[in-house]
């Protein structure tokens, strides 16, 4: 009797093929006499769950670890503008800044008012001064001297009204001032206002200190500074005789050179001078009269060191001798 033929059996281990999947399953017949089931009932579809962001330690379901979710990346993207009517870009409501533009804001209108006031004040005091300016009060009626003594008066107010004209806001009392100055005999001028309409001019004059005779027989009085003075300047005044040596080549320089001498000479032995000359500017003769009644020469030489040399000559008049040379003040000689 002949055996049938078995299927082979499956070796342990081995992995069974997974059976096919059926797209319908065959609806199976109840037998005859039996009621059939009621279909069972259709479950409303599950309502869609929100995405959660998984855990940085947790990789979401049904994608590998380490690369990136296409989700994530598609929101992390900016939102495209959204199309205008015409597909031109995003409509933006502007009303707010179109009402603040037309409404403007505090701050712009108080600028506008504080730059409204400033220029309206500047006008005004504008205004003012040009009205001023013009007033016929405050135009210079007068002219006022100080000081004046053998400089004359008329000479200064001459002077002075060159300038000293129009409004006295407008008066240039500087310009009056070197004006005058040029006068001979004047040291110092200060002029200023005087309210309303006039000005004050103060002066000061310089003093005398020779009588200097010139080489052609002409004198003239002359301050410290060797500028030439009024006549009147020498009334009244103990002047010392300033002599230019007869046959001078220099005599401008050797009046300028006594001149210097003289004012660099301290007030004790100045008083005590009778009498200088010169034929150059590095000669110059000094004679001194003493308390005693007699007289001693100093060769001064040029009017340089003048204060050494009158301290040197005032330590040297007790000694014996009627000459006193300090034209080297550091090696006097006495004979």
């Amino acid at each position: 009797m002949a055996r049938r033929p078995h299927a082979p059996t499956p070796r342990q281990g081995a992995r069974r093929p997974a059976p096919a999947p059926t797209p319908r399953q065959s609806r199976s017949v109840p037998p005859l006499g039996t009621s059939a089931p009621a279909p069972p009932a259709r479950s409303a579809p599950p309502a869609p769950q929100a995405h959660s962001a998984p855990s940085p330690t947790q990789a979401p379901r049904g994608r590998t670890v380490g690369r990136p979710d296409p989700s994530a990346l598609r929101s992390s993207e900016p939102a495209a503008p959204a199309a205008g009517p015409e597909g031109g870009g995003r409509v933006v409501q502007a009303s707010e800044r179109f009402r603040e533009l037309v409404a403007g804001r505090p701050w712009r209108r108080r600028r506008r008012a504080i730059i409204a006031g400033v220029l309206i004040t500047v006008l005004v005091l504008v205004a003012a001064g040009v009205t001023a300016i013009f007033l016929p009060a405050l135009q210079v009626q007068s002219i006022t001297v100080e000081g004046a003594g053998y400089v004359q008066e008329q000479d200064i107010r001459a002077a002075a009204s060159a300038r000293a004209e129009g409004s006295v806001l407008l008066l240039a009392t500087g310009a009056i001032a070197e004006d005058v100055a040029a006068i001979p005999g004047v040291e110092s001028v200060e002029a200023e206002r005087i309210w309303p309409d006039g000005v004050r001019v103060s002066i000061t004059e310089a003093a005398p200190v020779g009588l200097l005779t010139k080489a052609d027989g002409t004198t003239a009085v002359v301050d410290a500074g060797g500028q030439e003075l009024p006549p009147a300047a020498g009334e009244g005044a103990s002047l010392v005789p300033l002599l230019v040596a007869g046959g001078s080549a220099d005599p401008e320089g050797a009046a300028a050179a006594m001149t210097d001498v003289m004012a660099g000479m301290p007030e004790p032995l100045r008083g005590a001078v009778q009498k200088v000359t010169a034929s150059s500017r590095s000669d110059v003769m000094v004679a001194l009269a003493l308390e005693d009644g007699g007289s001693k020469t100093v060769v001064w030489g040029d009017a340089r060191d003048a204060e050494l040399k009158a301290e040197v000559v005032q330590a040297l008049l007790g000694q014996p001798g009627t000459i006193i040379d300090v034209s080297s003040p550091v090696a006097p000689v006495t004979r």
